[in-house]
């Protein structure tokens, strides 16, 4: 990573820009006129712009390495601990509920769950696994809960790899803008060299001026032709988005990404449209069919107070009915993304499924269609609570 910065720096001091004027503050020096280097400042405020951006986020994101840091749920002892994936040995017993990305190669030892293995297949499918089965890391739990041993760890993991070629130095790129006034400098800059020559016979030759005098002047002729002025106004242009994106607590980590996010003209989101908070919570328990409220809220008491949640849908309703109930669950099946509900089975009381209303109902559904379309509209997600 210091590496990498040092790069970054070079490129914020060696540009075309920065060569030119450090060429004509050379001629001004080499004739001893010193005080007219003021137009260095131009340069000397771009080129700490550069730095100082990236020495803040290079902070940023060692701040956010280690708020980031992954976690892991292992057991150890027989019961649960909470520690760094780096501490992880192969064999180790960890576990995996939904929301958790595989941070290594396993195999589930107990339970089962439904993972997503878009980043290894390439294909969005959710895969089931049963004890026995292979889990590889850089997939991510959809939903249920298992145990799994470890295989492979750190560096032989997939996801370790895959965060090895993510973590590479790459070339910092410049934006469109940026690119276009390097390219006006670059242009202007090879125009004024042999121009900058006629001047300087001129007045040296011609003029029979004084050295001292015929390169100021010449100096000054040139330094009237280049748009250091925009180029500075560009950068303090650049700046004032970083810092409003800064306010708003967006990771910056090149100067131009305001400019890059302002051609933004299509957002790719996923299959849900989420793009906000991923958190959900009970709007309204609607009884149907003059249903018992207070039954209901046993029901769903008995099917998700008692249990850790095992998706976010769960957690969320578990946050609401969290009491205690004396309903004995007898078996539970997680959910599933084939048949859209999870379901138990309590003693003396019965089985019940929660979901999909449409998945439940199958050709009752257009029963209740109004009811679960007016809640829709509205932005809700709508699940169905029946006894089977």
């Amino acid at each position: 990573r210091q590496r990498q910065m040092c790069i970054r720096d070079r490129s914020n001091i060696f540009t075309y820009f920065n060569m030119l004027f450090f060429l004509l503050a050379l001629c001004v020096i080499a004739v001893q006129q010193w005080l007219n280097l003021t137009f260095m400042g131009v340069i000397i405020v771009n080129t700490a712009i550069g730095i100082i951006q990236e020495i803040r986020s290079k902070k940023t994101l060692d701040k956010l390495n280690i708020l980031a840091s992954p976690k892991a749920v292992a057991v150890r002892d027989g019961r649960r601990v909470t520690v760094d994936t780096a501490q992880l040995v192969r064999d180790d017993i960890v576990v995996f509920a939904a929301g958790n990305q595989i941070y290594a190669d396993a195999v589930v030892a107990q339970d089962s769950c439904y993972v997503n293995e878009a980043l290894i297949t390439g294909e969005s499918d959710e895969i089931k696994k049963n004890p026995g089965d292979k889990l590889l890391s850089g997939s991510f739990v959809v939903s249920g809960m298992c145990r799994a041993q470890l295989t492979d760890v750190g560096a032989d993991s997939y996801v370790s790899r895959l965060t090895q070629e993510a973590k590479r130095a790459k070339k910092p790129q410049q934006s469109e803008m940026m690119r276009s006034l390097q390219n006006l400098v670059k242009w202007i800059g090879i125009l004024v060299i042999p121009l900058g020559v006629v001047m300087f016979i001129k007045e040296f030759v011609w003029l029979g001026r004084a050295a001292p005098i015929a390169v100021t002047s010449t100096v000054g002729s040139i330094i009237g032709m280049i748009p250091e002025g925009l180029y500075l106004l560009t950068s303090l242009a650049l700046v004032a988005g970083v810092v409003r994106l800064a306010q708003r607590k967006t990771l910056v980590h090149e100067l131009g990404c305001i400019e890059t996010l302002a051609r933004v003209d299509t957002l790719c989101v996923d299959k849900t449209g989420t793009i906000t908070e991923p958190d959900m919570e009970v709007e309204n328990v609607v009884p149907l069919m003059d249903g018992n409220p207070e039954y209901l809220e046993a029901v769903l008491t008995a099917m998700y107070g008692t249990s850790e949640p095992d998706n976010a849908t769960g957690k969320a309703i578990h946050e609401l009915f969290d009491g205690e109930t004396d309903w004995v669950c007898e078996k539970r099946i997680p959910f599933s993304p084939e048949t859209k509900w999870s379901g138990a089975v309590f003693a003396g009381q019965g089985a019940f499924l929660v979901g999909a209303p449409e998945f439940i109902l199958a050709q009752r559904y257009e029963e209740y269609r109004d009811t679960v379309d007016g809640w829709a509209e509205q932005g809700c997600r709508v699940l169905l609570a029946a006894r089977y």
